[in-house]
């Protein structure tokens, strides 16, 4: 009996609520780039809880549009195709964006005979806003007469915009090594699946700090 008390005391101080803030590298469409992310966490149980979390990634670099470009119509009765040996194809430069992901998932906490560490496996949803941004380039030449000496190549740029809010699933795992009496430090490694237009993966491993109350 004395000996179970202290355990059974243990596991009881690990229910409440927590806040973590940690940065981390998130991969996406073979591009990896920083990103922020805050949670809050109330655990039912020794080893259940439920997890809120807002991740931030400011930068995106990848495709835009997620299909290549092409001249659908027509212009003055020339075929598309006509059009492109004449002029040259436009292109896309300075990629950006930015996406948002907000997820509810359930965390659970797996027991081990230490006190310092603690595996926990992460599962849930929520929604991503994903913005992408370029610059669409048009380059022709300039006409000139016989003779004359090549004129340069004329360029028009249009800032292009698109934004769309799309579900999000989460799912991973990690380690958390305990610092102080109430300070957590979490290791882990998450995949979210961002399901719109077009289903991307997003890899994210990160490092955070957690303050249990």
């Amino acid at each position: 009996m004395a000996v179970l008390r202290p355990h059974a005391a243990a596991a009881q101080d690990t229910r409440g609520a927590s806040v973590a803030g940690g940065v981390s590298a998130a991969n996406m469409e073979s591009s990896t780039t920083a990103s922020v992310s805050g949670a809050f966490e109330y655990r039912f149980t020794p080893i259940v809880g439920l997890e809120l979390e807002a991740t931030f990634t400011p930068t995106l670099k990848g495709p835009f549009p997620e299909q290549p470009l092409t001249i659908a119509d027509t212009l003055s009765g020339l075929p598309a195709t006509t059009i492109l040996q004449v002029f040259p194809s436009p292109s896309l430069t300075n990629l950006g964006g930015r996406m948002v992901v907000f997820t509810n998932a359930v965390r659970v906490h797996l027991p081990t005979a230490s006190a310092r560490i603690e595996p926990f496996f992460v599962a849930g949803g929520g929604v991503a806003s994903v913005r992408r941004t370029a610059d669409l380039v048009f380059s022709f030449p300039i006409l000139a007469f016989p003779g004359a000496p090549a004129a340069p190549l004329r360029t028009i740029n249009q800032h292009l915009t698109a934004s769309e809010v799309d579900l999000a699933l989460t799912i991973g795992g990690g380690i958390g090594i305990r610092a102080a009496r109430r300070l957590w430090v979490d290791v882990d490694l998450r995949l979210l699946r961002v399901m719109g237009d077009a289903d991307r993966n997003v890899g994210r491993f990160g490092v955070a700090a957690r303050y249990a109350f």
